[in-house]
């Protein structure tokens, strides 16, 4: 017996459906960039946190900057966190916020 089959799709319902797959991902890219815009936008999220560390380290922080710093905050809650992991994940955690405070403490000499 033979196990070959052929589908066969004419050309409008490959046309119909390149579209609907290009119409979801025109509409995912938008909703994407409505977030982003919203959370990096001057009074978006970052942007008001950039204003308090600003407040707090006394002179002016861009976004850019203001990622960098929370990239290191979270590192170093990956390796304060006090939950039970391999010693190994542990010295991961330790070698990223190494690495995170170098990069922020760069961005932040500019």
């Amino acid at each position: 017996m033979n196990k070959n089959m052929t589908i066969t799709m004419n050309v409008a319902e490959t046309r119909h459906f390149s579209a609907l797959l290009m119409s979801i991902f025109y509409a995912l890219k938008a909703a994407l960039c409505n977030t982003l815009e919203q959370i990096n936008g001057k009074n978006g999220l970052i942007g008001k946190l950039s204003l308090y560390y600003s407040t707090v380290l006394e002179r002016q922080i861009d976004n850019r900057q203001t990622w960098h710093l929370l990239h290191a905050q979270l590192a170093f809650l990956m390796v304060s966190f006090p939950v039970e992991c391999p010693l190994l994940l542990r010295m991961a955690f330790a070698a990223w916020f190494v690495i995170s405070v170098k990069m922020c403490k760069q961005v932040l000499a500019k």
